[in-house]
């Protein structure tokens, strides 16, 4: 009697191979664009951070911090080290009010390099702005309103208009103020603070000032009022959050910072 033996043939073995090439192919495929999501899902969500630590700085101190900046104005040195700089003259306010997270004058924890930046996954600083407006509602002080103590309390909750603008398109054009300048729509005006991520292809380590943006991706390097906010896409890959005017003071007035 003839027993039958059971198993797989050569060509259902071939099939399962072919199979589990595919499959292993396609995740390999995959790994790179799942780094690069959680690249950005960690640098979003850092970034909240960021504004939580500087609305409670604000809460404290009764101002923003300034930026973190090589730019010297005061005859004063500076240095890149992920501290604030203020000016020397109190009527100035801050060295430059566009330049680096001051990350260690927030306290934040996080990756930092060898300079005292806070970095993002990329490993470029983030970039930190800051409306510099003075409204000089009362007693004409000269003071920045936003980065001076009690600065905002002094001019009056409804002299004070920050004037950073997110706008959704750019045209690339010089130091531009408004989104008119770039032929954009407004997303948001009465911006009090705006943080920037260059993304991914930014990555190489910073100089003395945030990296000029290349074309595609718009003006968010250049130190002006006006910042773009878009979805992600293959000549746009920033990150963009600000502080908008009513959030600030909403939090501040919870902090008996404001009336």
């Amino acid at each position: 009697m003839r027993v039958r033996q059971s198993g797989f043939t050569l060509i259902e073995i071939a099939i399962v191979l072919l199979i589990v090439t595919i499959v292993l192919g396609y995740s390999v495929a995959m790994l790179p664009l799942q780094q690069e999501l959680k690249q950005y899902r960690n640098a979003d969500t850092e970034m909240d951070s960021i504004i939580e630590h500087l609305v409670a700085f604000a809460q404290v101190n009764g101002r923003l911090p300034c930026p973190d900046t090589a730019t010297d104005t005061d005859g004063v040195a500076n240095s890149v080290d992920g501290l604030e700089d203020q000016h020397s003259n109190a009527n100035t306010g801050c060295e430059a009010f566009f330049g680096f997270l001051p990350a260690r004058t927030l306290g934040m924890n996080g990756k930092y390099d060898d300079s005292g930046r806070l970095i993002d996954p990329w490993g470029s600083g983030y970039g930190y702005a800051v409306s510099n407006i003075d409204r000089d509602g009362v007693g004409g002080d000269g003071k920045p309103d936003l980065v001076t103590a009690n600065g905002i309390r002094d001019e009056g909750l409804a002299n004070v208009d920050p004037d950073l603008q997110v706008c959704s398109d750019s045209a690339i054009t010089g130091m531009d103020l408004t989104c008119a300048d770039v032929s954009g729509n407004t997303v948001v005006d009465n911006v009090a603070v705006v943080i920037v991520s260059l993304g991914k292809d930014n990555a190489l380590p910073p100089v003395s000032a945030i990296q000029q943006e290349n074309t595609d991706d718009f003006d968010n390097g250049t130190n002006d009022k006006v910042y773009i906010f878009s979805p992600r896409r293959d000549d746009y890959d920033d990150i963009v959050k600000w502080i908008p005017r009513s959030l600030l003071f909403s939090r501040m007035i919870e902090a008996e910072q404001l009336p």
